[in-house]
C-alpha cells in the first residue's frame, strides 16, 4: 500500500503543478477579456475555476495522503471524480480548439476579433501558444484526474479490505465457543 501511495503522491504533485499552469493560462485569458470589456466564454471560465478548487482540494490531500484513512480516502476519491468530471466538461467545451492550425481555433478567432473590435492590439501570434496550451493542460488534466480517480479508488478498496479483516479477525477471537 505504501507505493501505491507514493504514486497517488506523486501523481498529485504533477497535478498540482500543471493546476498552478492551467490557472495561469486561463487567468491571463479571461483577463485579456476582461480587458476588451467582452464576456468571457464558458471555455476558459471552467478550466480557470476548477483548477482554483482543485489547488485548494489537492493542497490538503498532498500533505495528508500517508494519514488518510478509510472515510477520507472515499471522500478523496468522490473530490477526483468531481474534478474529473469538471475537466471532461472543459475539454467537451474546447472541443473546437484542437486544430493543429492555431488560426482556425474558435477561441483564438474570438479573443482576437475581440481585442480588434476594444481597439487594442490584437497580440495575433502571442495568443495561439497559449490557447494550445491552455488545451493541452486542460487535457492533460483530464486524464491525470482519471488516473488518480482509479488510484484513489483502489487505495479505499484496500483500506477496506484491510479493516475488514482486521475486524473480523476481532470478532473470532472474542468469540468463546
Amino acid at each position: 500500500m505504501f507505493i501505491e501511495k507514493a504514486l497517488l503522491w506523486f501523481m498529485r504533485l504533477s497535478q498540482w503543478c500543471l493546476c498552478v499552469a492551467l490557472l495561469g493560462v486561463s487567468g491571463y485569458l479571461v483577463n485579456e477579456y476582461a480587458r476588451a470589456h467582452s464576456r468571457v466564454p464558458p471555455e476558459v471560465w471552467l478550466p480557470c475555476i476548477t483548477s482554483a478548487f482543485a489547488l485548494c482540494i489537492m493542497f490538503y490531500s498532498i500533505l495528508l495522503l500517508y494519514c488518510l484513512g478509510r472515510l477520507l480516502l472515499h471522500i478523496a476519491a468522490f473530490f477526483d471524480f468531481c474534478f474529473l468530471v469538471c475537466y471532461i466538461a472543459a475539454v467537451v467545451l474546447n472541443r473546437h480548439n484542437f486544430h493543429q492550425d492555431g488560426t482556425q481555433n474558435q477561441l483564438w478567432q474570438s479573443l482576437t476579433y475581440t481585442r480588434g473590435a476594444a481597439g487594442l492590439d490584437t497580440h495575433a501570434n502571442k495568443n495561439i501558444p497559449i490557447v494550445k496550451g491552455m488545451v493541452g493542460l486542460t487535457t492533460t488534466m483530464m486524464v491525470l484526474f482519471i488516473l488518480s480517480t482509479l488510484q484513489c479508488i483502489n487505495l479505499a478498496r484496500l483500506a477496506d479490505d484491510k479493516h475488514e479483516e482486521k475486524t473480523s479477525h476481532r470478532r473470532r477471537s472474542t468469540t468463546r465457543v
